[in-house]
């Protein structure tokens, strides 16, 4: 009698199972339990994120470092600043005197400007106004009244005058009978001239005549002294 043994049919998952070794190759097999090359995986991921946290510590720790050196050195900026202002002020202290003497006269010089905006040289002014008298007229007599730094002219109420900062009245002697127009169109040529109104004529006993004439000014008469001083140092760079 000849018996027959059939090979056990492969499966599909055996098959799947098993990897193709290539022809010629030697034949290997791991004798290691597939749980203990599980555990080397885990064991491998584990040292990864450990490597992975110590780097974020020394990365953090860097951080915080630079982060207190910073502030530090800032601090230490800001002491040194301070003493050094310290010491400037206490150096300011040792010149008080000056400063104080030096502010004394600013205030001196500002207080000769203000007074000095609203100064008339008189003495040239009326020297002016004989000099556009006619030949042989000569002034007589001569009433100021003029603003001060504190108070405003009061100006006219009459419609159609100008502005004025002063009023001169004057009187003049003329050897001859005077020709007030002829006058008044020679007080135009004066700086600040803004109208004059001829007064009363008369006749002394030697023949002379006397004539009386009030005129008004406006700020083109002011001398402006202080501030021409000014002008004349600082273009001069003194």
């Amino acid at each position: 009698m000849t018996a027959t043994v059939t090979a056990p049919p492969r499966t599909a998952g055996a098959a799947a199972g098993r990897k193709a070794v290539p022809l010629g190759a030697a034949p290997r097999v791991s004798l290691m339990p597939p749980e203990l090359g599980e555990r080397n995986r885990q064991l491998g991921v584990q040292r990864g994120l450990r490597l992975l946290m110590f780097a974020v510590v020394v990365l953090t720790i860097a951080a915080v470092g630079g982060a207190w050196y910073l502030a530090f050195s800032a601090t230490l900026a800001a002491q040194a600043e301070q003493a050094r202002t310290t010491d400037l002020l206490a150096e300011q202290a040792k010149y008080a005197d000056v400063q104080y003497a030096i502010t004394q006269v600013e205030v001196g010089d500002a207080a000769l400007k203000v007074g000095g905006s609203t100064e008339i040289d008189w003495q040239d002014y009326l020297g002016r106004v004989q000099a556009s008298l006619p030949a042989g007229v000569a002034l007589d007599s001569f009433t100021v009244d003029a603003s001060t730094v504190t108070e405003q002219y009061p100006q006219s109420s009459t419609p159609l005058q100008g502005a004025r900062i002063a009023t001169l009245q004057f009187s003049a002697i003329s050897p001859s009978l005077p020709e007030i127009p002829d006058w008044l169109n020679r007080l135009k040529e004066l700086p600040g001239y803004v109208d004059a109104t001829p007064g009363s004529v008369s006749r002394s006993d030697d023949g002379s005549y006397t004539a009386s004439i009030e005129m008004h000014i406006d700020s083109q008469a002011y001398s402006n002294r202080l501030t021409a001083e000014d002008a004349t140092t600082e273009g001069t760079g003194q």
